[in-house]
């Protein structure tokens, strides 16, 4: 494997770093995203053991640093994060495909990472694949119902079921239902929906992860599925509730699952 520092974007203002695996690399290249305002490198260093692990498969990755974080500056562009972001990404691809010949790619990201790849997975055709820990989650009534469970139990449960029931069947979907997840941005279950389609349509393979950090948002296997029922995507999308991950993947025994995991989806694109 080697690690090649780049700088790159038509204002030469985007820092990353280019792993190779050591014969020739897969058709399709990773790209590496920011989680929040962490360092290309990741929370505990996660996207540093994701790209050398994914080198050990032979695929090629780039982590770099969106611009006004980490070592990249800040653009003279104007336009919110969002489109500032896109374009972020969309400029690394560019690059890659000038100087490494490679046209397809694959985006992986944690959070607001996430949310970006999906972003640019909608907007570029050369995005083949979408990795998401903790990307937008919808809940279910059962989502909900496995929250109180965990929370209370025995007689409490059976004292307060009344209330609950009460509060299930006034649950609405929506926008609303994300409002304890620290204020982030999300867009409407349709809008969500519409866009999933359209990446199932055009045959990008997503896997979305969500962890135990996501007790209120995601906490079951298959709520995916019942969230989305009767949309084609629900069921093409590869999904993992993974309660022994959390956000920042901070123990070394998450951090394994989650490279192994990654690494076994990715070997399908080959």
């Amino acid at each position: 494997m080697n690690e090649i520092p780049l700088v790159f974007g038509a204002e030469r203002h985007l820092v990353g770093t280019l792993a190779l695996p050591s014969g020739t690399p897969a058709a399709a290249a990773f790209v590496l995203l920011n989680a929040g305002v962490v360092h290309r490198i990741g929370p505990h260093r996660i996207n540093v053991k994701l790209a050398r692990h994914l080198a050990s498969q032979g695929f090629a990755s780039l982590r770099f640093d969106l611009s006004g974080q980490g070592d990249s500056r800040v653009s003279s562009a104007s336009g919110d994060f969002r489109e500032q972001a896109v374009a972020d990404i969309r400029a690394a691809m560019d690059h890659l495909e000038r100087t490494a010949d490679v046209h397809r790619f694959v985006i992986a990201g944690i959070c607001s990472g996430a949310d970006n790849g999906m972003a640019v997975a909608a907007a570029d055709a050369r995005v083949a694949g979408l990795c998401m820990l903790d990307g937008y989650a919808y809940p279910t009534p059962k989502t909900r119902w496995v929250r109180y469970r965990r929370r209370l139990g025995g007689p409490i449960l059976s004292a307060v079921w009344p209330w609950i029931k009460r509060r299930l069947a006034a649950a609405r979907t929506g926008p609303g239902d994300m409002a304890a997840d620290g204020g982030r941005a999300h867009p409407s279950r349709e809008d969500y929906a519409r866009t999933m389609q359209a990446l199932s349509d055009r045959g990008v393979q997503v896997c979305a992860v969500f962890s135990g950090s996501m007790l209120p948002q995601y906490n079951y296997d298959g709520q995916f599925q019942d969230a989305f029922a009767g949309h084609g995507f629900a069921t093409q999308v590869r999904t993992e509730y993974c309660p022994t991950i959390d956000h920042t993947v901070t123990p070394l025994a998450a951090q394994r699952q989650l490279l192994e995991l990654v690494g076994d989806w990715a070997r399908q694109l080959k």
